[in-house]
């Protein structure tokens, strides 16, 4: 990988592309963790005398200009994080042009006009083929930011030499996008913690009876086979829900009730839909963790997002804070619930910036944006 470190940028006029999708509200930047992680690159280019042009989007306004995901509170923000505006400039947000998506060429060479290179410090995008990603590394000599390469990695450290006990925990939704994962770290990590609605189809495609649950059906063959797998093999533990906290409503708690999972193989609960996993569950999982030495997370264990059905998600964040073991956090919902806690700030916690990015690197997938860095 070209690291920008190796690159002489004084006087050059710089391309940098960074993860300013951020949530805005009344004009402001609600929270500027994906901006701060670009901070060191930035202050890097600036210290080293180069002429910065920044681009980055917001939301999917798809290629149509909206009012509300302007870029002007992440000028704001930056400007705030770097105590300048010196030598640096902000484009408008990208996605409102439809080339960017497209990964248009044309778009690409507006974007590239008279700069002399392009940095990447957005790892977020980094699967994306898209004109910021990819055809404008077609034009320009690129190279990753400091960002880009703390995130790489780390990841690396989840896929070679890694210290064990290794622990997945998988949850959340977006069934389709994990199991590649499971699959590629199936020889590589020892312990599988499984929740969220991929448990539930796990659970499904075993026949139990998930009611109103979120489930995709249309992976069932790929978890069984994932499923099937992992059993057979007696250096892997996978561990699906012993029990599971059932409401008859998803967006507030409504005759709750932890429900031990032999009872989902009758249809007694179709009007209840699994929010989180129960006590017994929690305690287990929180006894492999507290013996791992190397953990990635990914997807939170219920709908954390509602009160009431966040206790299993915040027990195992506590759980592998306090392990001591080395830590990747990856995907928006789940960082979210450990910066809730508070403890995002532990020595041995590294949260990742990527959420599709980073399934897709840990599925041994080739990223786009990476593979034009080499």
């Amino acid at each position: 990988m070209k690291k920008i470190q190796e690159q002489d940028v004084k006087n050059k006029n710089v391309l940098i592309r960074i993860d300013t999708d951020v949530s805005v509200e009344d004009g402001l930047v609600q929270n500027d963790r994906r901006l701060k992680v670009s901070v060191p690159t930035l202050r890097y280019l600036i210290e080293n005398g180069a002429n910065i042009t920044i681009i980055g989007h917001i939301g999917r306004p798809k290629g149509k200009e909206v009012e509300e995901l302007k870029m002007r509170p992440v000028e704001d923000k930056l400007i705030e994080l770097l105590g300048t505006h010196q030598n640096w400039q902000l484009l408008e947000n990208l996605r409102f042009n439809k080339g960017e998506e497209e990964n248009d060429a044309d778009f690409a060479a507006q974007l590239a006009a008279g700069q002399d290179l392009f940095v990447q410090d957005a790892f977020a995008t980094c699967h994306r083929r898209h004109a910021s990603t990819a055809a404008v590394t077609q034009i320009l000599s690129s190279y990753a930011g400091l960002s880009v390469q703390n995130e790489v990695e780390h990841l690396i450290r989840l896929l070679e030499n890694v210290k064990s006990p290794y622990t997945i925990i998988m949850g959340g939704a977006k069934i389709a996008d994990k199991l590649p994962v499971l699959k590629n770290l199936a020889t590589k990590a020892d312990n599988f913690l499984i929740g969220g609605a991929i448990a539930n189809t796990f659970l499904a495609a075993r026949r139990h009876q998930m009611g109103k649950s979120l489930v995709d059906e249309n992976d069932f063959r790929e978890a069984n086979i994932i499923w099937q797998n992992l059993m057979d093999d007696p250096h892997r533990n996978l561990f699906l829900p012993q029990d599971l906290v059932m409401s008859r409503s998803i967006e507030f708690p409504e005759e709750v009730r932890a429900v031990n999972i032999e009872d989902l193989l009758k249809p007694d609960y179709k009007e209840y839909a699994s929010v989180d996993i129960g006590p017994k569950t929690v305690r287990q999982y929180q006894e492999v963790v507290k013996k791992s030495k190397t953990v990635f997370w990914n997807g939170c264990l219920g709908v954390s997002e509602v009160a009431g059905f966040e206790e299993g998600t915040s027990a195992i964040a506590t759980a592998v804070a306090e392990s001591g073991a080395q830590v990747v956090i990856g995907g928006g919902d789940t960082v979210a619930a450990v910066e809730k806690l508070g403890i995002e700030n532990n020595d041995n916690i590294y949260l990742s910036t990527g959420g599709g990015a980073t399934l897709e690197f840990l599925a041994g997938k080739v990223l786009p944006g990476l593979e034009a860095l080499e």
